[in-house]
């Protein structure tokens, strides 16, 4: 008879995800969030950026530009770093909100 700790898990169960199809498909979705994700924070924090110094429109521009250009890393660099995918896409997906609400905040209009 064997005890409670010598029970093994199945390892193939119908609906489930092997070990090994799980780690695939949390990495494919960590890229999916770090990619489309972080081109839409880096682009909407260089607009928050852009509309928010208090320089000339071409200045705002080009720093709202770079802005964006050196946030994107960040997000993916992170994307791959935060513990839980869920942690993740809550805070990317507050983060664009928080840049979202900035510019619509300071007057742009779609």
């Amino acid at each position: 008879m064997a005890s409670g700790g010598m029970r093994r898990r199945a390892l193939a169960l119908a609906g489930n995800l092997s070990p090994a199809a799980q780690a695939r498909l949390n990495v494919a979705l960590r890229a999916l969030v770090a990619g489309p994700g972080g081109y839409g924070l880096a682009s909407l924090g260089g607009m928050a950026l852009g509309l928010w110094l208090p320089l000339s429109r071409a200045d705002r521009a080009m720093a709202g530009t770079l802005s964006g250009l050196l946030l994107w890393p960040v997000v993916f660099i992170a994307a791959f770093g935060v513990s839980s995918l869920r942690r993740l896409m809550l805070g990317v997906g507050a983060c664009m909100g928080a840049c979202a609400l900035m510019v619509l905040v300071a007057g742009w209009r779609p």
